[in-house]
C-alpha cells in the first residue's frame, strides 16, 4: 500500500519491530489518520449515484458541498467506549475526519443533488440533465432569394411599352 511520506509522523515509528505496535501515540495517529471511506459511483439512466460507507455516523457529522462542479463530502468521527468488568477498566478513542472530492461530469444538475444516509451508507444522487433531441434544420439556398429579385426587377419581354402620350 502507497502511503504519503509524513517527515513528523515518521518520528515516531518503530522500525526495529516492524510495526508502530510499541508506541502507542503512532498507533492512535495512524488509526486517525486512515479514516478514508470507501466510496462506489454508479451511473443510471437519469443519475448518478455515489455511496460512501460512513459507519457511525450521523447527519449532523456530514458535510456535503457542491462548488464549481465539484462534489465535496466531508465529515467526522468521534467515537468513545468504555467498558468496566471483572476489576478493570478499558476506554478507547476514536478519532478522524475525511475529505473526498469528485468532479461531476457535464450533464448534471447540481442545484438537484440530494444526500441520505441509511445504515452507515451516504447515498448522494446527482439527476441528470433531460437529453436534448436532434432537430432537423432546414439549409436554403442564397440563389432562391437573387431568383426573386431578379424576377421583381427584371423587365418582362411580353409586357406592353409605355407610350408617352401628348
Amino acid at each position: 500500500m502507497l502511503t504519503l511520506y509524513r517527515p513528523f509522523t515518521s518520528l515516531f515509528r518503530d522500525d526495529l519491530f516492524g510495526d508502530r505496535d510499541f508506541n502507542p501515540w503512532a498507533t492512535s495517529v495512524r488509526r486517525a489518520e486512515s479514516f478514508n471511506p470507501a466510496v462506489d459511483i454508479v451511473e443510471s439512466a437519469d443519475a448518478y449515484l455515489v455511496k460512501a460507507e460512513l459507519p457511525g455516523l450521523s447527519p449532523e457529522n456530514i458535510d456535503v458541498q457542491v462548488e464549481n462542479d465539484v462534489l465535496t463530502l466531508r465529515g467526522e468521527r468521534k467515537s468513545e467506549t468504555n467498558e468496566e468488568r471483572g476489576g478493570y477498566r478499558r476506554v478507547e478513542r476514536s478519532y478522524g475526519s475525511f475529505a473526498r472530492s469528485f468532479v461531476l461530469p457535464k450533464g448534471t444538475k447540481a442545484e438537484s443533488i440530494d444526500a441520505q444516509i441509511e445504515h452507515g451508507v451516504l447515498t448522494v444522487t446527482i439527476p441528470k440533465v433531460a437529453a436534448q433531441t436532434a432537430r432537423k434544420v432546414e439549409v436554403k439556398g442564397a440563389s432562391s432569394l437573387v431568383d426573386k429579385a431578379k424576377k421583381i426587377f427584371a423587365k418582362t419581354p411580353d409586357a406592353p411599352a409605355a407610350t408617352p402620350q401628348a
